[in-house]
């Protein structure tokens, strides 16, 4: 009986480093499996072919900035996309027609450059499977684009360009001690300009500012909306409204000749004659967007796990001709750490 008893031990004995080999063997094979699978997809994501829709609301050196920095980033990293520029040359119906035409051409992700060109496509793109990215919208909750921040999982999300309207509006003061008023000029079909306003009324009334706003509806409308502001103001405020964008160099040229101080929310206004800014480069804010569409078209994170994105960083810029035509110096406390353009 002990001699049985003994051969069945041994026999276990014997047989449980056969079991661990066998399970460490199957461990290892389970592993590696999915490691192998995911390093096949991720090339096989790398190597496909995409096709971006890209709708920017108008011409301008701030949208056209946005682009490229967009369509830059995405080569730099190697991806192989198709892109379809289009242009809504300021027409909401052309956006309207531009993103219908997206989805029946099936593209895989719309890029949009302005707000109303992404309020289009988010009418567009309701019960299809195409993502969209935007850039260069200011409030994404308020366009209704996104309920939150947060929160994209109606397959949107995207970078905005709100500018540190506090910053910019101590600028007049930092340039000019004693200013009491200064103006803004918009366009009244803007919802981006509307939030902007809003924002912008509050914060000079922190500061102790008055605050002139004329609202236009056209680009004809811009010459006798500066000569508006001079009448009532100092200084004339730039916000990232895409009708004045689209005239900044008249806005600049008349605003000299008016003697009118110039801030604006964004740098690319200042290489069209704006006297000095501290705002976002809408060229970074293109490049973080093509991070995003790299992100669901290459690396397959789902759109609700991507939330809405600020510029990390601002650029102060001024320009030198401006400076001198407002008999003021490069020297200017108000103007210490910035680049200079226009020399």
């Amino acid at each position: 009986m002990k001699i049985k008893v003994f051969k069945i031990i041994l026999a276990l004995c014997l047989c449980v480093p056969i079991i661990l080999t066998g399970c460490s063997d199957n461990t290892t094979e389970v592993n590696d499996a999915p490691t192998d699978n995911i390093e096949e997809q991720k090339s096989e994501n790398e190597n496909e072919q995409f096709t971006i829709g890209i709708s920017q609301l108008v011409q301008h050196p701030a949208l056209d900035a946005s682009r490229q920095g967009f369509v830059d980033e995405l080569e730099s990293q190697g991806i192989n996309v198709e892109f379809v520029d289009q242009n809504a040359q300021g027409d909401i119906a052309n956006a309207q027609m531009i993103a219908e035409k997206f989805v029946k051409d099936d593209v895989d992700l719309i890029f949009t450059i302005a707000t109303l060109t992404a309020q289009a496509a988010k009418q567009s793109i309701e019960g299809t499977d195409i993502p969209m990215v935007f850039t260069a919208v200011t409030d994404p909750v308020f366009s209704q684009l996104v309920t939150d921040m947060n929160v994209t999982d109606n397959n949107i999300t995207g970078v905005v360009d709100a500018a540190p309207i506090k910053e910019n509006l101590e600028l007049f003061m930092d340039i000019k001690e004693d200013i009491k008023t200064i103006g803004i000029i918009y366009n009244i079909g803007e919802s981006n300009s509307e939030v902007q306003v809003n924002q912008t009324k509050e914060i000079a009334k922190e500061l102790g500012l008055e605050l002139e706003t004329v609202g236009i509806t056209t680009v004809n409308d811009i010459p006798q909306a500066v000569d508006t502001i001079s009448k009532k103001a100092e200084g004339l405020y730039i916000i990232t409204d895409n009708m004045v964008a689209s005239s900044i160099s008249l806005v600049a040229k008349l605003a000299g000749e008016n003697g009118l101080l110039t801030v604006s929310a964004d740098g690319t206004h200042v290489d069209e004659g704006i006297l000095v800014s501290k705002g976002i480069s809408y060229y970074a804010i293109g490049k973080q967007s093509a991070v995003i569409a790299k992100q669901i078209l290459v690396d397959k994170t789902d759109v609700k796990d991507i939330p809405v994105q600020t510029s990390p960083e601002f650029e102060k810029k001024v320009n030198t001709k401006t400076v001198e035509i407002l008999g003021l110096t490069k020297e200017h406390q108000a103007f210490e750490g910035a680049e200079f353009v226009g020399e």
